[in-house]
C-alpha cells in the first residue's frame, strides 16, 4: 500500500476516531457531525476533505462550538494545458499539500430573545496561514417572528510563496467583513430572509503562483506574475424565500443575489431548490444555480505593452473574467428517527442522519467539476 493511499485512509478515519473518543464526554445536550467531501475538476485538480464538528450545551444558555477540518489538495504538474495554480518547485510532478483548520466558539444566550457568539478561526497549510475573530449578535423580535443579526469579522492572512529551495516568503492580507441579516416569518409556512454583506480587503490580493503573458508588437511574449490592486471593497445584497408545502411533504426555496465591487465587477445569482419527503425518513433534494458576472476593469484576454511588465495591473484569474455558469445538484438525506423509535438498541440514532450529495458544475470558460459529498451527523 502506497504512502498516499495510507495517508488518505488515515485522514478519512480521523473523524471517526475523534467521535469514538469524545462521545462519552459529551453524552448529553450535544450534536456531533462528520463530513467527508471530494472535489475534482476538468484541469486535474482535486480536494478531499474530512471535518468534525461539535456543539455542546452547558448550563441553560451556553453552547461550546468546535470544528476541525483536514483537506488533502492535489494539483497536477504544470503544463500549458492545465494552467494550474501551484508552486514552480518540482513543477513536473504532482503537487500535494494538506490544510488543517480549527474553529472554537462560544455562544451565550442573553435574556429571552438575544444571543452573542464569539468565534476564533485558524487555518494552516504549507504556504498560507489565516487567523480570524468573529462576533455575532442575534436579536429575536415581535414574538420571535423576526430575527435580526449582525456579524463582524476580522481576518489576518499570511499569503506565502513556496520557493525552489523549499523556503516560504510571506505577504500580508487583511480583511474586514460585516454582515446584516433579517429573517421574517410571513406565514406558518413562509420565511423571507434578506442579507447585506460588506467586505474590505487590504494587502496582497494576487496569487503568487499565477503568471500572465505580456506581448510586444512582434507577438513575442514574456511571463510575469499577476498584479492586482492592493485594496478592494466588495458588497452584495441578497434575498431568499422558503415556502413549505405540508400537504405533500415538500418545500421550495428560491434566492437571488447581486454583487458589486470597486474593481468594476458585478454578478447576479439565481438559486432554486426543491425538497421532498420520499419516505418518512428519506428526503430528496434537487438544486439548480445560475451565475453570471462582468469582468474586472483590468482583466483582459491579452496584455500588450511594456507597461504590463512593470506596474500596470494584470490578472490570470478566470474568476475576474466575464463568464456565466450552471450548477446542477441532487442529494438524499436518510434520518434514523423511525428506526430509533421502533428499536431500543438504536435509540441513540434518533437525531442522526446521513446525506449523499452530487453536483455538476460547468461554465462558459470551458471549466467543469464533479463534486461528491457525504455528510454524517450524530446526535448524542
Amino acid at each position: 500500500m502506497t504512502y498516499k493511499i495510507k495517508r488518505r485512509i488515515a485522514l478519512f478515519m480521523l473523524p471517526f476516531m475523534l467521535i469514538t473518543s469524545i462521545s462519552p464526554l459529551v453524552a448529553e445536550d450535544a450534536q456531533i457531525g462528520f463530513t467527508t467531501y471530494y472535489f475534482s475538476d476538468s484541469g486535474g485538480n482535486s480536494v478531499a476533505t474530512n471535518s468534525f464538528n461539535l456543539a455542546k450545551k452547558f448550563l441553560s444558555k451556553t453552547v461550546l462550538l468546535l470544528d476541525l477540518e483536514v483537506d488533502n489538495v492535489t494539483v497536477p504538474p504544470i503544463t500549458a494545458v492545465t494552467g494550474a495554480t501551484r508552486p514552480k518547485r518540482q513543477s513536473s510532478k504532482e503537487f500535494t499539500k494538506t490544510r488543517g483548520q480549527a474553529i472554537v466558539g462560544l455562544e451565550q444566550g442573553i435574556g429571552p430573545n438575544s444571543s452573542l457568539a464569539l468565534t476564533y478561526y485558524r487555518s494552516q497549510e504549507v504556504d498560507y496561514t489565516s487567523n480570524s475573530a468573529i462576533g455575532t449578535w442575534t436579536q429575536e423580535m415581535f414574538q420571535k417572528n423576526t430575527t435580526l443579526s449582525f456579524r463582524g469579522q476580522f481576518i489576518s492572512d499570511k499569503v506565502g510563496t513556496l520557493q525552489e529551495d523549499g523556503t516560504v516568503t510571506n505577504q500580508d492580507k487583511y480583511s474586514f467583513w460585516g454582515v446584516v441579516s433579517l429573517d421574517q416569518l410571513l406565514s406558518p409556512t413562509t420565511i423571507l430572509s434578506m442579507n447585506y454583506n460588506r467586505l474590505y480587503q487590504d494587502g496582497f490580493l494576487s496569487d503568487p503562483y499565477r503568471t500572465v503573458k505580456v506581448f510586444d508588437e512582434n507577438n513575442a511574449f514574456i511571463s510575469v506574475t499577476e498584479k492586482h490592486p492592493d485594496n478592494r471593497l466588495r458588497q452584495s445584497i441578497s434575498a431568499k424565500m422558503k415556502q413549505s408545502i405540508p400537504t405533500v411533504g415538500a418545500a421550495v426555496t428560491g434566492s437571488i443575489r447581486y454583487y458589486f465591487d470597486d474593481w468594476d465587477m458585478s454578478s447576479r445569482t439565481i438559486d432554486l431548490q426543491f425538497s421532498k419527503y420520499v419516505l418518512d425518513d428519506l428526503i430528496a433534494r434537487f438544486n439548480y444555480r445560475y451565475y453570471s458576472q462582468d469582468q474586472a476593469s483590468f482583466a483582459s484576454d491579452r496584455y500588450v505593452g511594456t507597461e504590463f511588465e512593470n506596474n500596470a495591473f494584470r490578472t490570470a484569474d478566470y474568476k475576474l473574467q466575464s463568464f456565466f455558469s450552471n450548477n446542477f445538484g441532487i442529494s438524499t438525506t436518510l434520518m434514523f428517527r423511525k428506526l430509533a423509535k421502533s428499536n431500543r438498541d438504536f435509540r441513540f440514532l434518533k437525531d442522526s442522519s446521513v446525506e449523499l450529495r452530487y453536483f455538476r458544475y460547468f461554465n462558459s470558460l470551458d471549466f467543469s467539476a464533479n463534486i461528491y459529498q457525504l455528510n454524517i451527523d450524530f446526535g448524542i
